[in-house]
This record gives C-alpha cells, sequence and structure tokens, in this order.
C-alpha cells in the first residue's frame, strides 16, 4: 500500500483529500505546517507528497526545496496545490523541484490520476537504473566464473587422473584428495554465484539449508570490511529435512538479510553479534516448515514502519533503494516460503525465513555444528 503526506493548513482542503486517497486505497499522513514537512517525510517516507503552495510558516516553493536538498527524501514526487491557475506560480514550484501540479478545485479524477502517475513513474525509473546494474553485475560475475572455471576443470581433471594411478595405500593420497574436495566444492560455490544473476525462473532441487546457511554466511564475511567494526556471525542448526528450492537465489535473499542485520547493528555502534538459527518448524497452515532465523542486536525497527519493509522503493537508509527486501521477499515468495520480521523485546530485529519441508531427510556432516565467524 502506497503512503502519501499532505502538507496543508486548511483542515477542511486535508480531509477532502484524505478522503479522496483513503478511497483509492492509499495510507495517508497529514501536517498543517510546512517547517515540519521535511523531518515527517524522513520519519514516513512516503511515495507522494501533496504539498500546499501557500502555508502560514512559509511557502511551498521554500518546503519543495528544503526536500529536494535532503539526500533521503530528495527523491520523493511531489504534486503541488495551488488555489489559481497561475502561470508563473507553476513555473516557480517546477524550478523548485515540484513534478507536478493542480489546483484545489481540480476534479478529483485528475487529482488521483496525477498521483497515481507520480508514484508510478517513480517505481518504473527506479527500476529500470536497478535493472541496468544488476545487468553489469550479471555480465561481470558471468565473465569472472568463465575464466575460474576452466583452469578448475583442469585441475580436478589433473587430480582424478592422479588419484586413478594410485593405490588405496599410497601417501600421496593425502595430497590428492583434498584437492578433489575442493575443487568440488568450488565448482558448486561458482555454480551458486551465477544463479544469483541468472534470469528466468527458479531452478528447483532438493537444498541442504545448513550447509547453504553456513556457505551464506562464510561469503558474507569474506565480503565485509573489517575496519568498519566487530561483529560476531553465530550460527546453530538444528537436525532438519531437505528444502526444496534455488540454492543460487536463497543466496542472494540470506546475504542480503545479512548485510542488512550488519548494517543496522554498525549505524548504532562498532560491535555487536548476529544470530542465526536454522531448525524445524511446528506445521503451519497445513505445511511444515524449516525456518531460518537472522536476529541482530542493533536498534530495531521502528514500529511504524514493520508493515512496509517489504514494500517496492521503502527505505530508511540515506544510500538505500528500498528493493533488497522487497526482491527478497518475492524470491522466497516464487520457492512457495514467505519472509516475516519482528521486533525483539531485548533490542534488535529478527528476519525469519520461512520454507517448506521436502520429503528426504538431509545428515549433518559439519564437525562444529555451532561455528563462531568473527568480523574484527
Amino acid at each position: 500500500m502506497s503512503a502519501v503526506l499532505i502538507v496543508d493548513d486548511s483542515p477542511s482542503d486535508r480531509a477532502l483529500f484524505r478522503t479522496l486517497l483513503t478511497r483509492a486505497g492509499y495510507t495517508v499522513h497529514e501536517l498543517a505546517r510546512g517547517r515540519e514537512a521535511t523531518a515527517k517525510a524522513r520519519e514516513v517516507r512516503p511515495h507522494a507528497i501533496v504539498l500546499d503552495v501557500n502555508l502560514p510558516d512559509t511557502d511551498g516553493h521554500s518546503v519543495c526545496r528544503a526536500i529536494r536538498a535532503d539526500p533521503e527524501i530528495a527523491g520523493i514526487p511531489i504534486l503541488m496545490l495551488t488555489t489559481r491557475d497561475d502561470d508563473a506560480d507553476v513555473v516557480r514550484g517546477l524550478e523548485a523541484g515540484a513534478d507536478d501540479y493542480v489546483t484545489k478545485n481540480s476534479p478529483s479524477e485528475i487529482f488521483l490520476a496525477r498521483i497515481r502517475r507520480l508514484i508510478q513513474y517513480r517505481q518504473m525509473t527506479t527500476v529500470t537504473i536497478l535493472n541496468e546494474h544488476l545487468v553489469q553485475v550479471g555480465r561481470l560475475v558471468a565473465g569472472i566464473v568463465h575464466e575460474i572455471r576452466g583452469p578448475l576443470s583442469v585441475i580436478r581433471g589433473s587430480a582424478e587422473l592422479m588419484r586413478f594411478q594410485l593405490s588405496a595405500d599410497d601417501p600421496h593420497l593425502q595430497w590428492v584428495d583434498p584437492i578433489l574436495r575442493n575443487t568440488r566444492v568450488l565448482q558448486i560455490r561458482l555454480e551458486h554465484l551465477m544463479a544469483t544473476v541468472r534470469t528466468g525462473s527458479a531452478v528447483m532441487a532438493q537444498v541442504d539449508l545448513p550447509g547453504l546457511v553456513r556457505e551464506s554466511a562464510d561469503l558474507f564475511l569474506k565480503g565485509t570490511d573489517p575496519r568498519a567494526g566487530r561483529v560476531v556471525l553465530d550460527v546453530a542448526a538444528d537436525d532438519v529435512p531437505a528444502v526444496l528450492g534455488d540454492a543460487g537465489r536463497l543466496i542472494q535473499v540470506l546475504l542480503n538479510l545479512l548485510g542488512n542485520a550488519y548494517e543496522a547493528i554498525l549505524s548504532a555502534r562498532k560491535d555487536g553479534k548476529i544470530a542465526v538459527k536454522i531448525s524445524k518448524s511446528a506445521c503451519e497452515e497445513g505445511m511444515e516448515w524449516v525456518t531460518v532465523e537472522i536476529a541482530d542486536d542493533g536498534p530495531g525497527i521502528p514500529s511504524a514502519n514493520l508493515d512496509r519493509v517489504f514494500e517496492p522503493f521503502f527505505t530508511t537508509k540515506e544510500s538505500g533503494s528500498g528493493y533488497g527486501l522487497y526482491l527478497a521477499s518475492e524470491i522466497v515468495k516464487e520457492q512457495r516460503g514467505k519472509l516475516t520480521v519482528c521486533n525483539i523485546p531485548a533490542g534488535g530485529a529478527c528476519f525469519t525465513l520461512w520454507l517448506p519441508c521436502h520429503s528426504a531427510t538431509v545428515t549433518e556432516t559439519a564437525p562444529d555444528a555451532n561455528p563462531q565467524l568473527e568480523v574484527t
């Protein structure tokens, strides 16, 4: 559900626009004073702002310029309101950064159509930019994987030939077998990496979720900057059945959730903990689930934002796109799962990934069921 912020000193006009927007399915926030608009926009992150030109404490043009000067909210579309159709007034508003103009006596259909157009245009523009970035990243990843696959195949093939020529008691096996094990692991990780940027429908297969989570945690830690802070990442897993999913895309979801938890902690202090718990959940909605809980001890999510974190383009980060959690949620839905979030009473937030159980059972082979992974 999209949210709209109305900034207008007239109670009757606010009531009119609130009624129109609410009936059209929008969440509405209201202000009577223009000087409070920037702070309110930063708080509620609306999808559009309806801004009156004439305000008691300032003028709408000044408010518009203040919003455009704030990097956290500069991209929010602004629809200016005026009581008269004045060309000079329109020009001043557009120069101040307004996206469109409408007179207060315009038909309700015109007002709502312009709101819808502004919100949809911003979403389309954002998606286009993100898709261009994803295509570039995908090409880069594909090129790197291609360059690695060739030498890796030679290494694995040579090691297999060497092993074939050695007897079962040959002492050189202590060197050959680790080469074979690690080349297989690396080939699997390359396939998972390619899957994170692959387009098209999901490629579903049986997945050992604890192993996949540990792989994701390892990849995530390798990509963090040790100078940013000290965050301990603790992974614990019960004996759980396998799930059916696209391993590469699940890694994409897990990396996103770990990244959000990491950033949440470092936004408040320089150390903290991310606790990851993999377990089998009780039967809900007629299904057995395997869950992955990713809990951080950061500042948590404001209660007003909890219901909006999976909305496309909703973000409270200055450099955020508001697309990561939405995309993660869509990927999980594609695999018949769900993604939920809640605040932890002791502090922090917990995202839970729910995936339906597969009929087969996975036996853990990792020697340590509760590794301590740490960023220092």
